[in-house]
C-alpha cells in the first residue's frame, strides 16, 4: 500500500537544463480528455517547477505506428520521429492506462518498437538509451497499478534506461464504479499529489547526475563472453 511521505527540496548535482518527453499511450485521442495525460501533465508541471526544462508529449494514439520490430516499418511511420525525440531526451515519461489489468495496447507497441534500439544495444554494446532515466505515470480503474508498473520497470531498466526510488505516479478509481466519475475523484487525491511530486524530484537529480557524472568505459575490448571479444568499448561520445 502506497503511504503519502513528507517532501523536501534538494541540492541538484548540476544546473544543467533538461529536455523531457512523455509518451502518453492513452486510448483516447485529442483532444479528449485523458486521464494518464492530466497525471503525465502534473508530473511535468512539478518537473518545470524544480528546473529549467523543455517539455514535449507525444500522444500515441495520434502517431502513425505500424507493427513491427524494425526502425522504419511502413513509409508512413512516425517511429523514427519518435526516435529522434527519444535519443534527445534526458528524461522520458512511459504513460499508460490500465486496460483490463494490463498496460495499453499502444504501451505494448512502443515497448515492442523499442526493441530496435535494444537489438542495437545487444549487437554493438552502444546504447542509445543509457544515461537517460526513465519514469512511469499509470491510471486506471479498479485494479492493476502495481503489476503494469513492475512489468514496466524490468523493460526499460533491461534496455538501459535509469529508473530512480519511488519512479512512478499513479492513480486508480475504486471497483465497481462509473468510470466517467474517476477524473473528479482523481484530482481530489493527494497520494497522487505526492507522487507526482516524488517522481519529479527524483528524475531531475538523477537526469542532472548522470549528466554531470556519465559513465565512462575504460577502453579496451569486451570481456563478457568470446561473441563479444571483438567489440572495443564505446566511447563516451559515441554513446554507452
Amino acid at each position: 500500500m502506497y503511504k503519502t511521505k513528507p517532501r523536501f527540496p534538494c541540492e541538484m548535482p548540476s544546473d544543467a537544463p533538461l529536455n523531457v518527453l512523455a509518451l502518453n499511450a492513452s486510448l483516447k485521442h485529442a483532444p479528449a480528455i485523458s486521464n494518464t495525460g492530466e497525471v503525465a501533465d502534473l508530473v511535468l508541471d512539478e518537473i518545470r517547477a524544480l528546473t529549467e526544462a523543455t517539455t514535449d508529449v507525444v500522444r500515441l494514439a495520434d502517431a502513425t505506428l505500424p507493427v513491427g520490430l524494425g526502425f522504419r516499418e511502413a513509409p508512413e511511420d512516425d517511429w523514427p520521429n519518435i526516435v529522434t525525440k527519444v535519443k534527445a531526451a534526458d528524461i522520458v515519461l512511459f504513460c499508460t492506462p490500465i486496460w483490463w489489468g494490463g498496460r495499453s495496447s499502444l504501451m505494448q507497441r512502443l515497448i515492442e518498437r523499442l526493441d530496435s534500439l535494444d537489438e542495437e544495444y545487444s549487437a554493438t554494446g552502444r546504447s542509445a538509451i543509457k544515461g537517460k532515466v526513465a519514469g512511469i505515470v499509470i491510471t486506471g480503474s479498479e485494479d492493476g497499478a502495481l503489476s503494469v508498473m513492475g512489468s514496466i520497470m524490468m523493460v526499460l531498466s533491461f534496455m538501459g534506461f535509469t529508473l530512480p526510488p519511488e519512479c512512478c505516479a499513479y492513480w486508480v478509481g475504486e471497483v465497481g464504479q462509473p468510470t466517467a466519475q474517476d477524473r473528479e475523484k482523481r484530482l481530489k487525491n493527494m497520494a497522487t499529489v505526492h507522487m507526482a511530486k516524488g517522481l519529479a524530484q527524483g528524475l531531475v537529480y538523477h537526469a542532472k547526475l548522470l549528466k554531470a557524472h556519465p559513465q565512462a568505459l575504460l577502453a579496451g575490448k569486451a570481456t563478457c563472453c568470446a561473441m563479444h571479444a571483438h567489440l572495443d568499448a564505446p566511447s563516451s561520445a559515441a554513446g554507452v
